[in-house]
């Protein structure tokens, strides 16, 4: 269980961000949607009890949708749009159990993205 929280963590920098059109918008979705689907497959394979798989399953149906709702608005000719589309594209495409290795969920474009975050002041 404490697996899928470092998976869904990394969703955390991403749910902050300012940004926002509809390439970040459905890269950081398709992100979440792999998230939900990891922390589902773990939990059919988890021997939990049937109430807490009811507990566990609405958090992950409505994770997507907080992270929808909490992104903003940004131009997509922003410094920071291009490399947050192509980290989350990047993370989207690991298999499950790279998600589950914080390692893992470093790809180069994430580390991309986290040079120019710095090099932007630190903030998106």
């Amino acid at each position: 269980m404490g697996k899928r929280i470092i998976a869904t963590g990394s969703l955390a920098v991403f749910i902050s961000m300012p940004l926002a059109a509809e390439e970040l918008t459905t890269a950081a979705m398709d992100l979440c949607e792999k998230v939900k689907g990891c922390a589902m497959q773990q939990i059919a394979q988890e021997d939990l009890t049937p109430e807490m798989r009811q507990m566990m399953e609405p958090m992950l149906e409505g994770m997507c949708a907080n992270m929808r709702a909490s992104i903003g608005e940004v131009p997509t000719g922003h410094t920071l749009y291009q490399p947050a589309v192509a980290c989350m594209r990047s993370m989207s495409k690991l298999s499950c159990e790279q998600m589950q290795n914080p390692e893992q969920m470093q790809t180069p474009a994430c580390e991309e993205y986290q040079k120019k975050v710095q090099e932007h002041g630190g903030t998106p």
